[in-house]
């Protein structure tokens, strides 16, 4: 199955993406948009995702862990308020590097709708929108303008 192949069941889903790096933002836009998925916004930084979030209602945001201004753990920091303040949002985290304190700390919360990512892994265009759709799918909640879906795999932690 290609990339502008997709199910009718897969379709729709709505995203909202966060990464400083304009390039890679712009590239994963237009993998997830090829594979079927709105993009509703793009940030460069946690408090733009913040307010992009809010107000678009996305399935999933995919977040890089390292935003300005500082470029510590502001996407990290932004994926935990996103999980506490818009519970029917998935986050799925992208890390440059393996950081298992915020893998683990991110995915105790609570696993269900959260991925964690490592960029090396967009190189692999199939596996990473299968992740994306993945995080996004589970136990994913009805918008009124859409059926139903439900997913045929569980999230991989």
């Amino acid at each position: 199955m290609g990339l502008d192949d997709t199910p009718p069941e897969r379709a729709g889903l709505r995203a909202v993406i966060a990464d400083d790096s304009v390039l890679l933002r712009e590239g994963i836009a237009r993998l997830l948009q090829e594979s079927g998925f709105e993009v509703a916004g793009q940030a460069g930084d946690g408090e733009d995702l913040l307010r992009k979030v809010g107000a678009h209602k996305p399935d999933i945001a995919v977040v890089d862990v390292r935003m300005p201004p500082t470029h510590t753990d502001e996407g990290l920091r932004a994926a935990h308020r996103i999980r506490a303040e818009h519970p029917r949002t998935a986050v799925l985290v992208l890390s440059q590097y393996v950081d298992e304190a915020s893998a683990l700390e991110l995915l105790s919360e609570s696993s269900e709708r959260t991925g964690y990512l490592l960029k090396d892994r967009i190189a692999d265009v199939e596996s990473f929108i299968d992740a994306v759709r993945r995080v996004a799918a589970v136990l994913r909640f009805m918008r009124s303008d859409q059926e139903p879906v439900i997913p045929t795999q569980t999230v991989v932690r």
